[in-house]
């Protein structure tokens, strides 16, 4: 009376992909047996069971993604966030558990198992916990059936490190962007520890500190600022209580929100924050370091990041903000020219000129023939990005796959619906020298007409 499991998908994890678990049992022929899970949120509250007979080979394949995908509905609105925030809605921890149950005969009752020999709800499982992000994984990209989690996650002890290492772990393929003065912009990381195994009070992805740097035309230093990931003023950030605490005396406070920080980015929302960029800079970096065992700046970075600032001087243009394949927001300027244009649709009832119905006819030049009743408005509109690097190309597809789109407008960001219904990539590096997108879209609100 013993559940094994062969296959398990590695934490952290991206839900909108696979999540493959292959288990086994020695009981696979006893009668009317088979193989229970119960999926559970970090609180241990049920959120399905599943039950499964054994597959020709006498296992139990499961793929949970689509029931994970359920708990993961929402999204971190943090666009204007001029602190370190953490995350709430775009990645979450799960409690995997297997069982198994089987009969005496082919017309017993049945009996639940625990999956590790008495009777009893399943309680067989390969981890403590299992961390998924509201990402989407391409299955061209799939190591084993999972997502490359060490594409944005390493473990690092910081005593261990006597010069600097660099890592590019932001949740974002952008390495270098483009803002205006007045643009808002977040950065987002994953935070300490999430194996699902024993946390450990020296080896953590700590991202312990953001520094923006500000240069001029001729990159000289202009000013420093600081933003730590710490628990103190705001009510955000974490798990630290204060900018002096060691990670070793923090990390017994992890939890599923201070695993994901989003940083603040741009310049309004460091505006917003009391922090204002030199009127000269004309470009700004920043950088994500990790605490040293002295308890400051520590010589692991996590990620650098190059935000060039460019105000649009003939075009308004249009600023988007996307759900990106990791769950946290991408941003990106449309510097040209944008267009919009409403369809009417109308709906309208002819009547009579004169109303012979009444007793008394009176004539009235200003009585209606025919009547609109109804005018349904649609206001399509369409931006241009300006000429793209193949990185910017590529990265931009997501723009267009994203279900989740806004776009800045003033000091609010409002939702779109994306309507292109086909997408050209720069694929020929050497006969397209030039490339550019234009976007289609309308407001996921439509405008109201009088009634």
């Amino acid at each position: 009376m013993a559940i094994t499991i062969y296959k398990e998908p590695t934490s952290p994890n991206l839900a909108n992909g696979y999540l493959v678990y292959r288990v086994g049992s020695n009981q696979n022929s006893q009668s009317q047996f088979q193989y229970v899970v119960d999926i559970k949120d970090n609180s241990n509250n049920l959120i399905q069971r599943i039950k499964q007979q054994p597959n020709p080979n006498g296992f139990g394949i499961f793929d949970i993604s689509r029931i994970i995908t359920t708990e993961l509905t929402d999204t971190d609105e943090v666009w204007k966030t001029p602190v370190t925030q953490t995350q709430t809605n775009c990645a979450g921890q799960f409690k995997i558990y297997f069982g198994e149950e089987y009969g005496t005969s082919v017309s017993s009752s049945v009996t639940l198992y625990t999956g590790n020999g008495p009777a009893g709800s399943p309680a067989k499982t390969g981890s403590a916990y299992y961390y998924n992000l509201d990402g989407v994984s391409n299955p061209n990209d799939l190591v084993a059936w999972n997502w490359d989690s060490g594409s944005k996650l390493d473990y690092v002890n910081p005593a261990a490190i006597k010069s600097t290492a660099s890592f590019d772990n932001a949740l974002t393929d952008f390495t270098s962007n483009t803002v205006r003065s007045t643009d808002y912009h977040t950065i987002s990381l994953l935070n300490g520890n999430m194996t699902g195994g024993a946390d450990s009070a020296t080896s953590a992805q700590d991202v312990y500190i953001m520094r923006v740097t500000e240069y001029d035309t001729t990159d000289t230093l202009l000013n420093t600022m600081y933003w730590y990931n710490a628990d103190y003023a705001s009510g955000n950030g974490g798990p630290r209580t204060s900018p002096s605490q060691l990670w070793a005396d923090a990390y017994t406070s992890q939890s599923a929100n201070t695993k994901i920080i989003h940083f603040p980015a741009g310049p309004q929302n460091f505006f917003d924050d009391g922090n204002y960029l030199d009127n000269n800079t004309s470009y700004y970096i920043l950088d994500f370091f990790d605490q040293n065992p002295g308890g400051s700046l520590g010589n692991v970075r996590w990620a650098s990041i190059r935000m060039n600032i460019e105000e649009n001087c003939d075009y308004e243009g249009t600023r988007f903000a996307w759900k990106n394949t990791y769950g946290v927001w991408d941003y990106y300027n449309f510097t040209l020219v944008k267009t919009a244009n409403t369809d009417v649709e109308r709906s309208s009832f002819k009547q009579s000129f004169l109303n012979y119905a009444a007793s008394n006819v009176n004539y009235s030049k200003q009585r209606r023939g025919e009547t609109q009743y109804y005018n349904k408005l649609t206001e399509k509109h369409t931006a241009e990005s300006d000429w793209l690097t193949q990185t910017d190309a590529d990265n931009l597809r997501e723009l267009f796959y994203s279900a989740n789109v806004y776009i800045q407008d003033s000091t609010e960001f409002l939702p779109v619906v994306i309507t292109n219904s086909t997408v050209a990539q720069k694929k020929n590096v050497v006969g397209q020298k030039l490339f550019k997108y234009t976007v289609e879209y309308q407001y996921a609100n439509d405008l109201i007409a009088r009634r």
